[in-house]
């Protein structure tokens, strides 16, 4: 069990650590659909990506302490929560493109 929380422990520090590096390096060119001619403001674009994705490293950690130690969180869960952040995702690009 201690092995199952210390590898959700190291894939949430994974995610929290991506966040972080996407926020400040303040660029995005990295994801499908980026047009840099579309988007008006790409650090502002970067730095609500990386929360988002900081976001999702902390409730990674925060679900599998869940299942370990408190109640069984079904993986079906974990799955919407990730649909979820990457339907936060799309909608905080298209919000970027069309902010002047």
């Amino acid at each position: 069990m201690l092995a199952q929380f210390g590898f959700g422990v190291l894939l949430g520090s994974f995610f929290i650590i991506l966040g972080i590096f996407i926020w400040r390096k303040g660029s995005v060119s990295f994801l499908a659909g980026y047009a840099k001619d579309r988007i008006n403001n790409e650090k502002l674009m970067a730095k609500r990506i990386g929360i988002v994705i900081i976001l999702f490293g902390l409730e990674t950690i925060l679900l599998i302490a869940l299942h370990l130690f408190v109640i069984n969180v079904d993986g079906l869960f974990y799955g919407m929560l990730t649909i979820m952040h990457i339907l936060a995702i799309l909608f905080l690009m298209i919000l970027t493109q069309m902010s002047k």
